[in-house]
């Protein structure tokens, strides 16, 4: 997998205020086992050091980075052993049906002719034995096998008539009604499964109401704030770029760190163990090869122990009941961008817009499949390619008119200032890898609006 190149950044004098944290303690059943740091350790403050850079006074300006991916010491070599599709199943008319018995008929003859001549080889062969012929057939038989088996005769002649080209003209018809014209392209291919594709996709809406996460940061004392939660999100995003995880595995561990902090109160003090723990859950659900805990205890400079890490993974898996098959925007939008045929270009500045709203506290409530919807609809109108009609339409679902809030408040989020503590992902987005998407200037409100009237 190609790594990128960390990009300078550009000292910003406009800098949030630093986070300052008051000691504190989860509640819950980890209550006694995240009191305190592991032996040897001090406690930190939260997020002001996150990562294992050095404290070297010519270093104090620099970006402080996590240290690279660490591999796991040993891989497995899966081998993919290829399995044989049966053949579609052919009507066969009243010739083939005549023609196939005439077959039979031959073999059977031929079968009768070779018997009567191996019994004769083996009536030789009985003197030579003290064994009748017949019990050494049944000793060289396998188990259970009758002894009149005869092998059935496959081969046979297909004729195609007139009345089999109109049936399969009709019923090309009917799948043509009932498909996409992606999902009909990718009708025989079963790694797409066009036949199910569509009905996957649905389902995963279906889901989406049993995952909802209501506006759960309401600013007490002690507990965490919005800006918090996006240097977390923002943390995250760089321990998956440098692991090299798969984008499934960071949009899964921010709904599970969402869904943990709506259901169980967090302290600020336990926040880049929740983030962590979120991580490598997701890894060990959609990655091959995911890490291992002492990685994420090395890139946390080991303000957790390994008892702390496990303790957290359970209790965190104890309240989302251990259902990991949550729907994220993600996969909604890589459904979208191929149903509406777009650019690798159009893609990624979706998954930036995307990825941006990661980070934004006031849209953690907002429905996955739409939020896809929207981050497409603002990229094919930035790039001027396609429009919301059509089979995107049909596949998600949704006009404009229902996702018209979000497309708002996505691009006021485009449009505002960057933090330079909140820069991981346009730094990453602004690389050659990814076309430079990040660079691409937003629209105005009102005529991305009016173009998709």
């Amino acid at each position: 997998m190609l790594t990128r190149k960390k990009l300078s950044e550009n000292a910003d004098p406009v800098v949030g205020q630093t986070i300052g944290l008051k000691k504190g303690v989860i509640e819950g059943p980890v209550q006694d086992k995240l009191k305190k740091p592991a032996l040897g350790q001090t406690r930190r403050a939260a997020f002001g050091d996150i990562t294992n850079a050095t404290n070297d006074k010519a270093l104090q300006g620099d970006k402080k980075k996590i240290v690279g991916p660490l591999k796991p010491s040993a891989k497995i070599n899966l081998s993919i052993i290829p399995t044989r599709v049966s053949k579609p199943a052919v009507k066969k008319t009243t010739e083939v049906k005549k023609r196939a018995t005439s077959q039979i008929s031959l073999v059977q003859k031929a079968a009768k002719s070779n018997l009567s001549s191996s019994n004769n080889l083996n009536q030789t062969s009985s003197q030579k034995s003290s064994l009748p012929v017949k019990e050494q057939a049944v000793k060289k038989l396998p188990v259970k096998e009758p002894l009149d088996r005869v092998e059935e005769d496959f081969s046979f002649v297909i004729v195609e008539d007139n009345d089999s080209k109109a049936e399969e003209s009709i019923e090309c018809q009917e799948v043509d009604q009932s498909l996409l014209a992606v999902d009909l392209e990718n009708y025989t291919d079963v790694f797409n499964v066009g036949i199910y594709a569509q009905h996957i996709f649905d389902y995963y809406k279906g889901r989406e109401k049993m995952f909802s996460i209501p506006a759960y940061l309401n600013g007490e004392a002690g507990r965490v704030t919005p800006q918090m939660r996006a240097i977390l999100v923002d943390w995250m995003v760089e321990v998956q770029e440098n692991f090299e995880l798969n984008h499934e595995t960071l949009y899964l561990a921010v709904k599970l760190t969402d869904m943990f902090m709506s259901r169980a109160n967090v302290d600020k003090e336990v926040l880049q163990l929740v983030g962590a723990v979120a991580v490598f859950i997701a890894a060990k659900f959609d990655e091959r090869c995911p890490p291992l805990i002492d990685d994420f205890i090395y890139i946390c400079d080991n303000a957790f122990d390994r008892d702390q890490f496990i303790t957290m993974e359970m209790e965190m898996l104890r309240t989302v009941d251990f259902d990991l098959g949550i729907p994220i925007s993600y996969t909604f939008l890589r459904r979208y961008a191929k149903v509406a045929r777009m650019s690798m270009v159009t893609l990624t500045l979706a998954r930036f817009i995307l990825e941006m709203a990661l980070m934004e506290n006031e849209l953690v409530s907002a429905r996955d499949s739409k939020m896809a919807a929207a981050a497409l609809y603002i990229s094919q109108k930035m790039k001027n390619e396609g429009a919301w009609e059509g089979d995107v339409v049909k596949s998600s679902g949704y006009m404009l008119d229902d996702f018209k809030d979000l497309v708002v408040a996505l691009n006021k989020m485009l449009h505002a200032r960057p933090i330079p503590q909140l820069s991981t992902i346009r730094s990453k987005y602004a690389h050659l890898i990814f076309h430079e998407v990040a660079k691409i200037a937003p629209l105005p409100t009102e005529e991305l609006l009016r173009q998709g009237v």
